[in-house]
């Protein structure tokens, strides 16, 4: 893999910890440059866990807080909040313009998010309406929207001229074509997933869990302990 720079874009926090956060740490060691996006603050994850009793604003601080301190974690250099309202994202034209004009800033070779192309619909979790309307607006972003500089000219006025990352890589559950040895960074993937104490109580009770996951994502690229993704050219 020969990108420098790398944005990789989620719903949530805690999103990237548990889909890239071992291939992150892994970039970091190779000198590449890696940001994340994150579309909502996770304002509604909270459970039981005291959310009802805490403002909009009290609940960003916490779980923005734990993104950072995962992220720092594995070494990535900047998290970009969108603060786009939890459990309501949907693939709107703001939604890919705020996507572009992070792009266009970073201006990243390679970009990361969940797979619009899943529809097995084999868990809750994975198919999240959040997690499915990131995956079609990132993947609407990166084409034609954030090459083309009809789309949302207001971006240039800000400065933003047209910018085309060269590849995507999609994450999930479907078919994967690119796997990456997180073996040695597997401890800093949970020490990341270790941060977002306000929505894991037990991390050691995760841990086989998160094993067992990157052994069966590993098995077809015939690796013991990986992160896969299906990977795709961005039409320059």
């Amino acid at each position: 893999m020969d990108h420098e720079k790398i944005l990789a874009i989620a719903a949530h926090p805690d999103d990237l910890e548990f889909r890239c956060a071992g291939s992150a740490a892994l970039w970091n060691r190779e000198g590449r440059h890696v940001e994340y996006v994150v579309c909502t603050s996770g304002e509604k994850g909270f459970g039981g866990n005291g959310g009802p009793s805490l403002s909009n604003e009290e609940r960003w601080a916490i779980r923005e807080s734990e993104q950072r301190a995962a992220a720092e974690v594995v070494g990535v250099r900047a998290v970009h909040f969108l603060r786009h309202p939890d459990g309501e994202l949907a693939n709107t034209p703001a939604l890919r313009r705020d996507l572009v004009r992070i792009m266009r800033k970073v201006k990243p070779g390679l970009i990361i998010s969940d797979d619009p192309a899943k529809d097995a619909y084999d868990s809750f979790y994975g198919y999240h309406s959040d997690h499915r309307a990131v995956a079609q607006a990132a993947f609407d972003a990166l084409y034609p929207a954030v090459g083309n500089a009809n789309f949302f000219p207001e971006l240039i006025e800000e400065g933003l001229e047209p910018f085309s990352p060269k590849e995507a890589f999609f994450g999930g559950r479907g078919i994967l074509d690119t796997w990456f040895d997180i073996a040695e960074t597997f401890d800093l993937k949970m020490k990341a997933l270790a941060c977002h104490k306000s929505q894991i109580d037990d991390i050691e009770e995760l841990i086989p869990r998160m094993r067992e996951w990157a052994k069966t994502t590993g098995e077809a690229g015939g690796i013991e302990c990986a992160e896969g993704f299906r990977s795709l050219e961005v039409p320059q």
